[in-house]
């Protein structure tokens, strides 16, 4: 009979040992098609990868199980989907073993890619320098060229070019010694993001699309024809940046990367902006805004945050709890016992037993007390910097579309006064005789002309506004202090002129109220009738 049993145990054992190692085979065939697939097909990729991950168990560390969550991350970062992105490579954490510095530097590296996407660029260098570090110590020069070209692209974001050219060409060399192709072609695309001897640039571009059509890297391919067509924006060759946008397009709506068809929209947007296609441009711009806030918005990292603090909350109340149901087990275990020594030592024994055991159970109840006490406030803490993050999240919320319709109002209003002023000069024509006429035609195409060249100054004028506005604010509220919040929103929308239909407009408020508006920011102001209000504003 034993001799049955040793054998069934010894098959049972064998065949759970087949069933893991085949899980690990099949694992490890469908990571490798992942990583095929990766700047190819990123929606493939990110298939391969998730159905790779489901192999393995969910509640230990796993060398294999952490790869397949890489890529996964990696392709799901590749199509736009940032907050899925990030979230997951927060659960990856726990797949990797604190031995397996490679990995765990892999992990932190693309974080930083992640972050640097959202626009937490503190963040994301932070975790690059710490991704760098690790491969230096483990001598992985491939995987620090790597971080190299992730920090340029951070600083580029940054505006500091200088600085991200300096990476950039750092992780070139490193890339060109050791002929990696992929990530030569990397750093030459990320070489042509920015302005500079446009004809050089083409001519990296040009080299990095060679290396990326041979690689059938359809995701690369998309992002260099989107920088080529902005260099011949650079170089004022508008014909030929629409059709490199053109095919940009078509490859980042084909795998569906909506990172990349936000850059499209943008640089597409720029090119019509300087062939006096307003109309085109506006249309563009419209796309790229709706689409943006999609992918990157300020509170969508915070709602990530806010998620991973919820869980971790989770986590540490499903271990309170089975803490207490451990220490209920062992209380009832102890108690048993203690029940057979009284009745086994008589009833004289179990009168000093059962006092000696009251005086116990009752320190032990006061311990459990004071420790289940002491896990209710932690939790009550936790429930409160939670609803601090969600008023958070909605002031932050309330504000930016505030500074966002003020900002196109502004831009509205600058647009019509250019348009009025042309239709003046138009009037004029009509009262010139001939020969007067043409050189009034000239004047009336110079100042188009200027004003083209001016548009394109409208991207900062736009990015600088709700800075001027903070500005202005802090100012008003020196002067005084007692406004109420929709008092310092009525005085920024005075103080760049906005009729009161406009306002109305905006706030979505009958002319009416702005009108009582208006009459209690005066009285707030201590201004007196014969001061006028919109001046008084603009000279803060």
């Amino acid at each position: 009979m034993k001799k049955v049993l040793y054998l069934l145990l010894a098959s049972f054992l064998l065949t759970a040992s087949s069933l893991q190692a085949q899980d690990i085979k099949q694992a490890q065939t469908l990571i490798e098609q992942a990583q095929r697939y990766l700047y190819n097909n990123p929606k493939q990729a990110s298939y391969y990868a998730s159905q790779a991950a489901a192999l393995f168990p969910e509640d230990e560390p796993n060398e294999t199980r952490a790869q397949a969550m890489l890529l996964y991350c990696q392709a799901e970062q590749l199509l736009g989907n940032f907050d899925l992105s990030i979230k997951n490579l927060y659960d990856t954490q726990k797949y990797i073993a604190p031995t397996n510095k490679k990995q765990n530097a892999q992990l932190y590296s693309l974080m930083g890619r992640v972050y640097s996407k959202l626009g937490d660029y503190n963040k994301a260098i932070e975790l690059n320098d710490k991704a760098t570090s690790i491969f230096k110590a483990i001598g992985d020069s491939t995987s620090i060229a790597g971080c190299y070209n992730e920090r340029g692209v951070m600083h580029h974001f940054l505006g500091e070019f200088v600085v991200a050219e300096r990476f950039f060409q750092r992780a070139l060399t490193i890339n060109r010694a050791q002929r990696n192709l992929k990530e030569i072609a990397a750093n030459l695309n990320n070489l042509c993001l920015y302005r500079g001897d446009t004809e050089e640039k083409l001519t990296f571009i040009q080299e990095a699309i060679t290396i990326n059509k041979n690689l059938d890297a359809q995701w690369a391919l998309g992002e260099n024809y989107n920088n080529m067509g902005k260099q011949y924006y650079y170089g004022k060759q508008y014909s030929q940046s629409l059709e490199a946008l053109q095919k940009a397009y078509e490859y980042a709506h084909n795998i569906g990367a909506r990172e990349l068809i936000c850059d499209n929209y943008e640089y597409s947007a720029m090119v019509y902006s300087a062939i006096g296609d307003y109309a085109q441009a506006y249309k563009y711009l419209e796309k790229m805004y709706h689409l943006r806030r999609e992918l990157q918005s300020s509170n969508k990292l915070r709602n990530i945050e806010q998620e991973i603090s919820y869980k971790r909350y989770q986590d540490q109340k499903y271990t309170t709890e089975m803490q207490e149901q451990t220490y209920k087990i062992e209380i009832l275990k102890r108690n048993l016992w203690l029940l057979g020594s009284v009745l086994a030592l008589g009833i004289a024994v179990s009168i000093f037993l059962y006092k000696w055991y009251k005086r116990r159970k009752d320190v032990q109840l006061v311990e459990a007390r004071y420790q289940l006490e002491m896990s209710e406030h932690e939790i009550s803490e936790l429930k409160l910097h939670q609803q601090e993050l969600e008023l958070q999240n909605v002031q932050n919320a309330l504000h930016s579309s505030r500074q966002e319709a003020t900002s196109f109002a502004v831009f509205l209003r600058s647009r019509n006064e250019l348009l009025d002023k042309i239709r003046e000069m138009v009037k004029e024509g009509y009262k010139m005789d001939a020969p007067n006429l043409v050189p009034h035609l000239k004047r009336i195409n110079t100042f188009i002309s200027q004003c083209q060249s001016g548009d394109k100054t409208n991207s900062a004028l736009l990015t600088n506004i709700e800075d001027k506005n903070n500005e202005f604010l802090q100012r008003l509220v020196t002067l005084h202090p007692k406004l109420t919040q929709g008092e310092k929103y009525l005085a920024t929308l005075l103080r760049v002129n906005l009729s009161t239909k406009e306002i109305s407009m905006l706030t979505g408020t009958t002319p009416k109220t702005i009108n009582m508006n208006r009459y209690r920011l005066r009285k707030s102001l201590n201004l007196s009738s014969e001061e006028d209000l919109t001046d008084y504003l603009q000279n803060i």
